[in-house]
């Protein structure tokens, strides 16, 4: 241990204790605290993870890995597990419109203390975004969101050693003990990415800001769009199939034969609904919006709903995160649209 009469390390040539003994107190300080608030999430998210493990939720556990991952791979898949586990545990939407932590919540409302309590109604709404450092301090860095403008200290400063002002990254925040932690794995990107998501989450909001009270509440009920971000900077052959992907559908549509009088969620059906459910879909959009009137929203999420009814009423077999991938859309936002269909 460095005595406080010593020459301090930073090479000013000054004692310790007159140059960075108080600074690295403070760090010392925010280290103890971080750990603490560490060890109770991960104590708590032990005990949620175990829970979800019942066989009553493999079939959800199913639909999750069906909605969170990219390619059909598991040993590509493996290296997103820690992700994926959060998703499943924080995130995915149950058939019960439930998410596991209110599951767990329910089931254990006897075994929790107030402190868990507390962890759990915070982990009901945080979420994955995009972070830029706007300052950096002795013992804590202020973080603001660039999809919500909210500006947060966290003194995970360790983890965040590396992180310069203006540095971005993708991070997910949970409070604890008031106390700001970084969960999962924090992943530096640069400032075009940054901009590139952060420009493509706005449109999206913007596509369904009927149907989110606000941004914070769109990206709650989205974070498999930033997991999915996640998986393609961290592997370079997801963003290949991607990019494959993408121009093979861009050649599907070439193909599509669109009508004059087609409105946009038709062209949509047109270009996503197999031949033999296509004209039922058509058909029953053109009744629901001439009862209707103007309908508001992203095309993908009325096609969306209307293939998930046409298809229900037939008898198939068809979940709505198969749907909702198919979309590129969430199971919420599916469920939303779908209820608007059936209200109406």
């Amino acid at each position: 241990m460095l005595g406080r009469n010593e020459l301090c390390p930073c090479g000013s040539g000054k004692k310790y204790k007159r140059c960075c003994l108080n600074k690295d107190v403070v760090v010392d300080r925010a280290g103890r605290k971080v750990g603490t608030a560490q060890k109770q999430y991960s104590e708590l998210y032990t005990r949620i993870y175990e829970y979800s493990r019942q066989d009553k939720f493999k079939e959800e556990y199913e639909k999750a890995k069906e909605m969170f991952y990219i390619i059909d791979d598991e040993a590509l898949n493996s290296k997103f597990d820690r992700f994926f586990n959060t998703y499943f545990i924080q995130d995915h939407i149950m058939e019960s419109k439930k998410v596991m932590t209110v599951a767990f919540y329910e089931d254990n409302r006897d075994k929790v203390n107030t402190n868990e309590v507390k962890i759990l109604r915070n982990l009901f709404e945080s979420y994955v975004s995009v972070y830029e450092v706007k300052e950096v301090l002795d013992g804590k860095i202020l973080l603001k969101d660039c999809l919500t403008e909210r500006e947060v200290y966290t003194e995970d400063v360790k983890l965040l050693a590396d992180f310069k002002v203006g540095s971005s990254m993708i991070a997910r925040i949970v409070d604890v003990e008031d106390t700001s932690i970084l969960i999962d794995i924090t992943i530096s990107i640069s400032d075009a990415v940054k901009d590139v998501i952060v420009n493509d989450i706005k449109t999206l909001f913007g596509q369904y800001e009927d149907l989110y009270k606000d941004m914070k509440t769109f990206l709650i009920h989205h974070t498999h769009i930033l997991y999915k971000y996640m998986q393609q900077l961290l592997e370079p052959s997801i963003a290949e199939y991607l990019k494959k992907q993408k121009e093979e559908k861009m050649d599907k549509l070439a193909e599509v034969a669109i009508t004059e009088d087609d409105c946009k969620v038709c062209t949509v059906l047109r270009q996503n609904v197999e031949a033999e459910y296509l004209n039922s879909c058509i058909d029953f959009w053109n009744e629901f919006k001439e009862a209707n009137g103007e309908v508001k929203g992203s095309e993908n999420g009325w096609a969306a709903a209307v293939e998930y009814h046409i298809k229900k009423v037939a008898g198939q077999v068809i979940t709505q995160a198969q749907i909702s991938k198919k979309y590129e859309i969430s199971p919420s936002t599916l469920g939303k649209r779908y209820k608007d269909l059936k209200i109406s």
